[in-house]
Formats: C-alpha cells, structure tokens, sequence
C-alpha cells in the first residue's frame, strides 16, 4: 500500500506543482522512494530537455535528463532501473543525459570526456554503457579494456579527441549549467520542469516520466 501510495503522490505532485527549484539528494545507493520536489521555475528547462546528448528516439513523447556521474556508484546502479524503463518504454522515451562529474570522483571528468568523444563518432550510447560497466578505480581510466569492448569506436579518432580541447569544454558546459540550477549530487533527475533525485525504482520512475508528457 505505501509504495502504491508514493507512486500517487509522485505523479499527483508532477502534474499539479507549478513552482520548482531544485533540491537533490546526494549520491547514494538506497533508492528514493519520496515524492518529486516542488521548487522554484528555473530557466532553460525546456532547453535542457531538448539537448542534443540522448539515448533512444530523438523525438520521443517521454524525454528526461539524466546529470550523471561515470565514478559514481549510485549512478551505476541507477543505470540498471534505466535499462527497465527503456525496455518498457522503448522508442517512446527519450533519455538526455548531462555531464556532472564530482570532485570526489578522480577519473570521473576524464570518463566524462572519453563519452563525449565517442559521441562525436556518433557512439555515445556504446561508451555510455561500456563506462557503467567499467570498473573505475585508481587514477587511470581502463582505456584499452574500454576500447577492447567499443569495437565500433575510432580509437586513434578517439585518442586525438581527448588531447583537444572540444571535449573538456563540453563537460565543462554541463558543469555551468549544474551549477545555475543548483545541482551538487549525481544522479539527478528532471522530469518536466522538475528536478529530483535519481535513485528512483522504474516503476516510479515510468509513473513520473509517464505524468510529465
């Protein structure tokens, strides 16, 4: 009953909230399971929704952005509920996703920039996932393991990209735009003109994206 419950209130707060700003949870690993935050009206939240970092359809009905962390362990495992609702969602749903690499994560910039990259190839989602399921740790990215399982990516196209500075800048811009709407923590969700935590079940997270179309 209470899981019934706080699906309802999450779509019910979605679809009726009209004031937004953004509270987000920090990065953890026990899913959020309380309603969608009503904040302040920010600005350029439509733009965000329109941004040209995605997986799945490009124009799909359901869109939601993703702000993601490749060092981060809440993320990776918020992946797997993501992998559920695109399975059920499928071409509906478009997913964008937005750089925000913590300071506490060392290889998290760098994986950052290796995604972007690969998206130059027209890649990204196969680097996406490839980063999630790396094991990053040190202070060394796992490039050729990284490669070895990106068989579609350029590598030299790839090594040239990261010794420029194109990439850095757009992590760099996703970290801008972080900071204007007051983002610290990964993952972060936004849903409509609502921004929340990302530690959400699918079955939440289908609920809210379904409410917000």
């Amino acid at each position: 009953m209470r899981s019934r419950l706080a699906v309802a209130l999450d779509v019910t707060l979605v679809i009726c909230a009209v004031a937004t700003s953004v509270a987000v949870v920090g990065s953890r690993l026990t899913p959020s399971t309380g309603p969608i935050t009503e904040k302040m009206r920010f600005k350029g939240w439509k733009q965000d929704l329109e941004f040209p970092r995605h997986i799945g359809s490009a124009n799909g009905p359901y869109r939601l952005v993703v702000w993601t962390d490749y060092q981060c362990p809440a993320c990776k495992q918020f992946e797997t509920s993501m992998d559920t609702v695109r399975a059920r969602l499928k071409d509906s749903l478009t997913i964008v996703y937005r750089h925000l690499p913590l300071d506490a994560h060392p290889l998290a910039f760098k994986a950052a920039m290796v995604a972007e990259c690969a998206r130059a190839q027209g890649q990204f989602e196969v680097m996406h996932h490839a980063l999630f399921r790396s094991r990053l740790a040190g202070d060394t990215l796992p490039l050729d393991d990284l490669f070895a399982e990106t068989r579609a990516v350029n590598v030299d196209a790839l090594k040239h990209c990261l010794a420029d500075t194109s990439a850095a800048a757009a992590v760099r811009l996703d970290l801008a735009r972080a900071a204007e709407i007051g983002l610290h923590a990964t993952p972060s969700i936004q849903v409509g003109n609502k921004i929340t935590s990302g530690g959400r079940p699918a079955e939440q997270m289908i609920a809210l994206i379904r409410s917000a179309r």
